[in-house]
């Protein structure tokens, strides 16, 4: 029996030893949509709401297509960098066994949302995300001892993006000139993320970095819906309820629950401002997609036979919905550092709490 514990206690050592190594904190474990995919779509049914094909990763490391809704890399990849990660945490469905979660797992899906309904039958929603977790901590806590395995995932940074598609099919499906059905929407909207963020906080989650909704009205796709292709505004306006709604329920989380705490990203203020002043920030075109065909080159999505812009970097979209690589970084490092995007504290200042 001596032996045994001894053991035990030598792999539980090991185990936060390497998971910690060099890196700010010891795992990062992501939640939510196609800003946040690494690849788990690749490994669903069906054809739909996949990237895992050229011209998608054109600029990533051997131009490798690995899923990602992107020319490159992604926020995530731009924030783990910064968490001093190698690299960021894998797509759940890609792992093959426990080692490889180590340092944390990506368990977004392209088109998935806080409802169950969204994106259903061919994405994993956020509640499907969080019982795939679950087993991941059931399996953690038999390989290392409960308290270690609650100072671990304590320690962790548990990242969500996620909210857009429920409401960009709120809007396809009802359109947005009623008020109080607007209102109806959030509240169950928030009301449900606020059930999930309890549920992860159950499982031992305590430090939340929460991605807002961005001015999704202005992607390529909607533009083209819109005379002189303006954005529909009345879902930025709709993006900003969320985002709203959203920071009272973390405000409120954070003062009922013991450890819970919290970084909230304003991307809508920021990227509001990168399209007042896009050439401050590198961009030459804001409204089109990059990769794509006909109007805005957003009349189809990103194909391996689809024209694609050499100058990338200058882009603010990718394809029809995604950001590009640049866009992405510009967020991710405003998310790291930038104090007035971020609240209450930064990333970085989250990470030392």
């Amino acid at each position: 029996m001596g032996l045994l514990l001894l053991a035990a206690a030598f792999s539980t050592a090991v185990f936060t030893r390497m998971a910690a190594a060099s890196t700010v904190v010891p795992a990062i474990y992501a939640f939510g949509d196609s800003t946040a995919d690494v690849g788990n779509n690749n490994f669903l049914p069906g054809n739909q709401a996949k990237a895992n094909f050229p011209h998608n990763g054109i600029d990533f490391p051997r131009s490798r297509p690995t899923g990602r809704f992107s020319n490159g890399y992604i926020g995530l990849d731009f924030m783990a960098k910064k968490l001093k990660f190698n690299k960021s945490p894998p797509a759940y469905l890609s792992i093959s066994n426990d080692a490889q979660a180590n340092r944390g797992v990506n368990f977004a899906s392209g088109g998935s949302g806080i409802f169950d309904a969204t994106g259903q039958n061919f994405s994993i929603s956020l509640n499907h995300q969080i019982k795939y977790f679950k087993g991941i901590t059931r399996r953690l806590r038999t390989r290392i001892s409960g308290g270690a395995a609650y100072r671990f995932l304590s320690r962790s940074l548990f990242v969500f993006s996620t909210g857009n598609n429920d409401m960009i099919g709120f809007y396809v499906n009802f359109g947005l000139k009623n008020e109080t059905q607007q209102q109806l929407f959030i509240g169950q909207l928030t009301g449900q993320f606020r059930n999930q963020l309890e549920t992860l906080y159950d499982l031992g989650a305590r430090k939340f970095v929460v991605f807002g909704s961005s001015l999704i009205g202005c992607i390529p796709i909607l533009r083209l819906s819109v005379p002189g292709a303006k954005c529909v505004e009345d879902l930025n306006n709709l993006s900003q309820q969320f985002n709203k709604a959203t920071q009272i329920v973390l405000r409120d989380l954070a003062s009922t629950l013991k450890g819970f705490s919290y970084s909230f990203i304003n991307t809508y203020d920021f990227i509001s401002l990168v399209s007042s002043q896009p050439l401050k920030y590198g961009f030459t075109d804001i409204i089109s997609a990059c990769c794509g065909s006909g109007r805005l080159n957003a009349e189809s999505e990103c194909r391996p036979n689809s024209t694609y812009c050499s100058n990338r970097d200058e882009y603010f979209f990718w394809d029809q919905f995604h950001p590009t690589q640049a866009t992405y970084r510009l967020i991710a490092l405003t998310a790291y550092r930038g104090r007035r995007y971020a609240s209450p504290v930064t990333i970085k200042q989250l990470v030392g709490l």
